[in-house]
């Protein structure tokens, strides 16, 4: 009698449930709905079983067999992002906080498999889950940061009302496009951004949190092949900064490669994104972080 696989019932919410013993040479497979069991002989990618019961006899017999059961249907994912930066124009260190929760599906199962097949069973569906929440987290570190820059006001992504507009540009850029290839991005269903100083946190206007039901119908596209990621979030240059004065000459044009101060003490390679009220906005090569900066800590670099 050939053994009979389905998923664990404890890991029935898990995008990516890896079957963790031996199975023979030939295998009853059971997948629910919403499900696909990717067959993977001798750690090679090979048939998709979908919903249902199926026999399946491996083409080696000789060789292992590893079962992904990856579910179809959306699964939720959480993020929690903190950043801080000095506000241009005054130097005052600023924080945001976004937390809350997106939705995302598995568009190509056999292509999210092909990337982790033969890792530790254990860590696959934590390794997923961090890889979707870290997209969202770095693409939220690089766009609150430059629209409270821009407005000069926390207020700008902290207020509630402008949350349902915050995710529709969100949803536009894919937050989940740093994520592994094969999962896609479905929708925000939960999102609360606070706004703090150095005197603690802040929440302008009325509390609360958007949620599925005031961002119905936000779709963005699936995940494709390409290898487009998010920057990291903004950083802090000083917990010290001082206005600067006026600069004596004009502002370095957007693209310009230059050296910049940090607050390691060291000089980093950057490039200027765009200059604002005595700041430059910068793109630091070898950290991979947004950061605004004095004109004075920048030079360009020879």
């Amino acid at each position: 009698m050939s053994q009979i696989v389905a998923r664990d019932s404890v890991c029935a919410d898990h995008l990516v449930y890896a079957w963790p013993y031996q199975v023979g040479s030939s295998v009853e497979v059971s997948c629910g709905q919403d499900e696909v069991a990717v067959m993977c002989p001798a750690w090679a990618v090979g048939a998709n079983l979908g919903p249902g019961r199926h026999t399946w006899t491996s083409p080696d017999p000789t060789r292992p067999t590893a079962i992904y059961f990856v579910l179809t249907g959306p699964v939720e994912v959480a993020f929690d992002m903190i950043t801080q930066f000095p506000m241009p124009g005054s130097g005052l260190m600023t924080m945001v906080r976004a937390e809350g929760s997106v939705l995302v599906r598995v568009a190509d199962p056999a292509m999210l498999v092909a990337q982790f097949v033969g890792l530790p069973f254990d860590r696959v569906n934590e390794g997923l889950m961090r890889s979707v929440s870290s997209s969202v987290e770095r693409m939220l570190g690089k766009l609150l940061p430059r629209k409270v820059a821009l407005a000069g006001t926390v207020a700008a992504v902290a207020d509630p009302s402008t949350w349902p507009a915050l995710v529709e540009e969100l949803t536009q850029y894919n937050p989940a496009v740093g994520a592994v290839h094969g999962v896609a991005f479905v929708r925000f269903k939960q999102l609360t951004i606070h706004g703090g100083d150095h005197n603690g946190w802040q929440q302008p206007g009325s509390s609360g949190s958007i949620s599925s039901s005031n961002v119905q119908g936000v779709v963005s596209g699936e995940l494709n092949a390409s290898n487009e990621s998010t920057e990291k979030g903004a950083a802090p240059s000083s917990p010290a900064l001082v206005p600067p004065a006026a600069p004596a000459s004009p502002a370095l044009p957007a693209g310009t490669r230059v050296l910049v101060a940090l607050a390691d003490g060291l000089f980093h390679s950057a490039v200027v994104r765009q200059a604002l009220q005595g700041y430059y906005e910068l793109d630091v090569g070898d950290t991979g972080e947004t950061v605004w900066v004095p004109m004075g800590q920048v030079a360009p670099q020879v």
